[in-house]
Formats: C-alpha cells, structure tokens, sequence
C-alpha cells in the first residue's frame, strides 16, 4: 500500500477517516464500502486508480472504523449517510465525484446519486442492483419471504444480540464471513432457523484466501476490536427508518453513466434478482458485468478483472464527457 496516505476530514460534523491516493486535482473517485468491512476493502483499486489519473479516497464510513459515529439507530438513516458523502465530496474540495460502490456502500451510491444527481458524474456498484422504490418496509417484505428460515437482516434487528457474538471473537467472525459469503465458501453455508447465530452456519477456510491473507485480517480485525459493530449493524437497524423517509419521494431515475457488476456466486445478487431484473427501467445508461466464480467480496476476490472494467468504463466516461 505504498501509495496509500492517511488522515482525517471533516464532513457533516464527523471525523471522517479517508485512505487516499493519486493528487487532488485529478478526477475524483469515491470508493464506499460495504459490511464488515473499511476502507482496506479498495486497497486492490485505490493504487490503481491513481495510477491512470485519478485521485482516489476511501473514506471508514459512519459507524466504521476510525470514522466513528453515534450509537443510535436514528443516526444512521439514509438521509444523514447521503449527505456523509456529499460532505466529505466538499471537504475534499469538490463539487463532483465519480462513485465506486460494493455492499452497503453500493445501497448508498445509488442514493447519493439520486438525491445529488448534479454532484455525481457517474456510478460504479457492486452487488446490490438499484430497484427503484421499494413498495413495503424493507423488514416486513424479508419477514414475509423467509418466514421461519433465519435471515441476517432481520437477526440484526434485536439489540445487544449481534454485537455480542460477534465481538466474542472477532478475528474468527470475520473469518467466517468473509469465507462463507466468497465463491470458495458459499457452497458450504446453509441458512439456518431464525432462532440461529449468524455464524453458526458458517465455517472457516482451511487456508486463507489470497484475497484475504493473515496480514489483511489482522488489520480487519484491529479495528473492530476498537469500534466494535454497533455502529456497522446499526445501518441494518435503521432501514426501514430509511424506507419511511423515502417512501413518498417522486425521483428514482438515475441518469448518470452506471457501471453494476455482480458476482454469480453472490447470496446478495441472488436475493435481489428481482431488483437487477428492474434496473433497466431506472438507469437508462446502464453496463452490466456478471462475474462467474465470483462471491460476494468482488473487488478483492477478483481484483485484476474489477480493476480493468472500472479503468474501461472510466475512460468511456471521459469520452463522453
């Protein structure tokens, strides 16, 4: 990482801890990551884009990290992460960034973009396809669907109960997730009954990954140790908090240049079939790459052919422009 710098800014009254390379004044790209994750989610991508002549930040989002945030669900509405990002575009100096998204930081991509259409050039997601407007509360449509089957957004719903076992070792919890959600390990996870642990159907690898080497889980695992995951699950907590704030908005297009690629192996690109199926109807400049043998970690298990289709569509952009 011997491009990477660090440091904190000051965004929408945060401390926000950004992982940086390249030179401000180039093109900004905004890489946002998912859960259980940090800013090391892009340390395949961020060298790389400042090579071809980009400035490019991944910022510990809130709740994450060394960012930081408040213990309460109410403080992790959408509403308050969008403007997390249109501040931090700011504070860098900013009036418009180019995207990259993977997990939750994908969900918040496309909202940013809806919500600041003007401060956002363009879109690269990663795992969740934009749907539009959902039609019920997020936590009642999962209820409905997987009934007694254990679901991990609606287990993060109960108080204390994740953090807990989570935190009871966190080294070997990421450890699990990270395999178990991975085209390596996805064949082995079997949903349990909801009365299950999130981890209690997942396993270990025998050897780890060379995406995820030992020295890359020791830094995953420091600072979870630190922050805890309060913070990173109340994101969870707080859908349909986000859902209800939404619910009567009337602008769901999105009409920036839109790159989404997905993992064919992905529990979470299987679950939102329905939302990828859609997408066309909400993002009428839209690229679609699938990815076989590919999980849901996709810019780390398959660094090299994410990092080619994001400097092509990169350079597509710039020829549009």
């Amino acid at each position: 990482m011997a491009f990477i710098r660090e440091r904190k800014v000051s965004a929408n009254g945060l401390d926000m801890f950004i992982a940086e390379a390249g030179e401000t004044g180039q093109p900004l790209v905004l890489c946002l990551h998912g859960f259980p994750e940090c800013w090391a989610s892009w340390r395949y991508q961020l060298p790389m884009l400042a090579q071809s002549g980009y400035y490019a930040v991944a910022p510990d989002l809130r709740g994450y990290g060394e960012t930081g945030g408040s213990g309460q669900v109410d403080g992790y509405r959408m509403s308050i992460l969008v403007e997390d990002v249109h501040a931090l575009v700011q504070a860098l100096g900013y009036e418009r960034a180019i995207l990259v998204g993977h997990d939750w930081g994908c969900a918040l991509s496309w909202q940013v973009a809806r919500q600041y259409p003007q401060a956002v050039e363009a879109v690269v997601g990663m795992s969740v396809p934009y749907g539009g407007p959902a039609p019920e509360a997020p936590t009642d449509a999962m209820k409905r669907l997987f009934e007694d089957r254990f679901f991990y957004m609606l287990y993060f719903q109960q108080p204390a109960l994740p953090e807990q076992e989570l935190e009871k070792d966190v080294r070997d919890s990421l450890r699990k997730i990270f395999h178990s959600l991975s085209a390596d390990g996805i064949a082995e996870y079997r949903v349990g009954k909801n009365d299950s642990g999130l981890l209690d159907s997942m396993s270990a690898p025998d050897q780890p990954p060379r995406w995820m080497r030992e020295e890359d889980l020791d830094y995953y695992t420091e600072r979870y140790q630190r922050s805890g995951f309060t913070g990173p699950v109340n994101w969870y907590r707080a859908m349909d908090l986000s859902w209800q704030e939404s619910r009567d908005d009337d602008n769901w297009q999105l009409t920036m240049p839109v790159l989404f690629i997905g993992g064919l192996q992905d529990p979470v690109l299987m679950f939102n079939q329905k939302a990828l199926q859609r997408m066309p109807d909400y993002v009428p400049d839209l690229r679609t790459v699938l990815l076989d043998q590919c999980g849901h970690w996709i810019q780390m298990e398959q660094a090299a052919e994410v990092n080619r289709e994001i400097l092509a569509f990169l350079e597509e952009v710039n020829d549009q422009a």
